[in-house]
């Protein structure tokens, strides 16, 4: 009875083991699923094993790699917690092909596939050459100075290494200096580039990455720019002024020695005579300049020099005129003012002035009526003074034969 008592117990623990056993297994997988899925992140391959007589002369690129893994894991995942490999042991120059190697630092993560699973490498030998280095001068100093001597290399020599296809087109370095920056000596530290007769070789190395170059740069002339000032003289023609000078070019680049440059400031043109001039007048001078200095480009000054009529004001006493009839007008005279250019005002005579009143169609009797004044070509009237006046138009008497009219139609 005992033991049957013993077995049934052993039996049930045994039973309820498994079931939690079940059960915790069950509320893990639901807390932390496994899922699979290609890595967001590339691979890039590595090469093992290769003798140091030999190096990849092509990339070796990078696998894309399916995973499954839990939750948890995924989310740890990096890129570094994998490893892509080719074992290049016993190989020789020469194309290779070799099977891809995928490894993760994660125990929980199963590798499912990796894409390429194999791939093409170029083995070559490694050759290493020594070669000059050059100096390609970009463009030309600023005007007025000049290099003294060669540009000096340190060092001239450059050691260079990789793959033997490659070094065999090598075959001198060059750095190249921009010229027109260049207004005194300087030393500047540069990388060479390896380049053969078709260009830039890349896949290399050099050493040392960098060297010295020195470019003596002196000063042979003074440089500077300064404005032209146009020179005129005289007076122009009565009731003119002078109102504006143009002159190109507004400035001029110079050359000389520094000790003459510092002290001008500006050059001057030839002197232009205005004398009795009435317009504008427009001449090309010279740019006058002392001993010792020069016109980088040598051109010669245009000048416009503006001449304008001056403003001016008349007035002027006119007998007002009835037109269309007779009549008396009170006042016979006004007083007109003008306005205009002095020379237009000088132009005009006293019988080009016309004041006048219109009496036409008008039955005698007494009116006050505008005072018109002709228009005048390039002047303007300004004021009529009065602008009015008393017109008086008397009747006609009508006598017998022979008898004589008496003043005011009284007989």
């Amino acid at each position: 009875m005992t033991s049957v008592f013993r077995a049934v117990v052993t039996w049930r623990f045994a039973l309820a083991l498994v079931v939690a056993i079940v059960l915790w297994v069950r509320l893990t997988i639901d807390q932390n699923p496994e899922r699979e899925d290609l890595y967001p992140t590339d691979i890039p391959i590595e090469v093992r094993g290769l003798a140091p007589t030999l190096l990849v002369a092509n990339e070796t690129g990078a696998v894309r790699v399916r995973i499954s893994a839990p939750e948890d894991s995924w989310r740890r995942l990096q890129a570094s917690s994998f490893r892509a490999t080719i074992d290049l042991n016993q190989a020789g120059p020469g194309l290779q092909q070799r099977e891809v190697m995928v490894e993760c630092s994660d125990p929980d993560v199963r590798l499912v596939s990796h894409s390429p699973p194999k791939v093409a490498v170029r083995v070559e030998e490694t050759r290493t050459v020594e070669i000059p280095v050059r100096v390609n001068e970009l463009g030309t100093v600023p005007f007025g100075f000049r290099v003294v001597g060669p540009p000096l290399v340190t060092p001239d020599r450059i050691t260079v290494s990789g793959p033997a296809s490659a070094i065999e087109k090598v075959t001198e370095a060059f750095v190249s200096v921009r010229m027109e920056e260049l207004k005194s000596t300087v030393e500047r530290s540069l990388k060479p580039e390896p380049r053969g007769a078709s260009g830039a070789v890349s896949s290399v190395r050099i050493e040392p990455q960098a060297v010295t170059v020195t470019v003596q740069v002196e000063q042979i002339a003074g440089s500077k720019v300064v404005p032209v000032v146009p020179v005129v003289r005289g007076q122009p023609s009565s009731g003119h002024w002078l109102s504006g000078v143009v002159v190109d070019p507004l400035t001029v680049q110079i050359v000389g020695e520094p000790g003459l440059l510092e002290a001008l400031t500006v050059l001057s043109t030839q002197e232009i005579d205005i004398s009795g001039a009435q317009g504008d007048q427009v001449r090309t001078v010279a740019i006058v300049r002392p001993a010792g200095v020069s016109l980088v480009r040598d051109v010669a000054a245009s000048v416009r020099v503006i001449v304008s009529a001056l403003p001016g004001q008349q007035t002027r006493e006119v007998v007002v005129t009835p037109v269309g009839g007779s009549a008396v007008v009170l006042p016979s005279v006004v007083t007109i003012t003008l306005v205009g250019t002095q020379p237009l005002l000088q132009r005009v005579a006293t019988g080009d002035v016309l004041a006048t009143v219109d009496v036409t169609g008008l039955v005698p009797g007494t009116y006050v009526l505008p005072v018109t004044v002709a228009p005048l070509e390039g002047v303007r009237i300004e004021r009529i003074d009065p602008q009015t006046a008393s017109v008086t138009i008397a009747a006609v008497s009508e006598g017998l034969p022979g008898d004589g009219a008496l003043p005011g139609g009284t007989r």
